[in-house]
């Protein structure tokens, strides 16, 4: 078994078109796959490294002569870096999806008072929020 074998695979939006993999990449947080764009099914994200050579847990995988003879060394596991990147996304979804809400709460005549017992705080404190602290 090889060292990218203990994991399940990384599946990067297929290919590493995403984003986030390419954030991840540029930023020097993960490494790319030594055969990314280039292999047919390639994950991108390097999970373990021979020497130089960088693989994803596909490539490792269905590797020949690449590294052999080298120890592997287990890179970080890139999908715990994509799934913060995933929920920071979710979160500014939901904050704009409650500030819209809040919005037509307010325009359908209900108060502070009972936006804040939605939410579970104070009507000053949601007006604030909501309204920057002007109303």
């Amino acid at each position: 078994m090889t060292a990218g074998a203990t994991r399940p695979p990384v599946t990067p939006d297929a290919g590493g078109g995403s984003p986030d993999v390419k954030n991840l990449l540029t930023s020097g947080l993960a490494r790319a796959c030594q055969y990314a764009g280039t292999r047919p099914g390639c994950q991108v994200l390097a999970t373990v490294r021979y020497g130089p050579a960088a693989l994803c847990a596909a490539c490792d995988q269905r590797r020949s002569t690449l590294g052999k003879g080298t120890p592997a060394t287990a890179l970080p596991d890139p999908r715990a870096l994509l799934e913060i990147a995933a929920a920071s996304g979710a979160c500014e979804q939901a904050a704009a999806s409650l500030r819209r809400a809040v919005t037509a709460a307010r325009h359908a005549g209900h108060p502070w008072s009972a936006v804040a017992a939605i939410l579970g705080g104070t009507r000053q404190a949601a007006q604030q929020r909501f309204t920057g602290g002007h109303q």
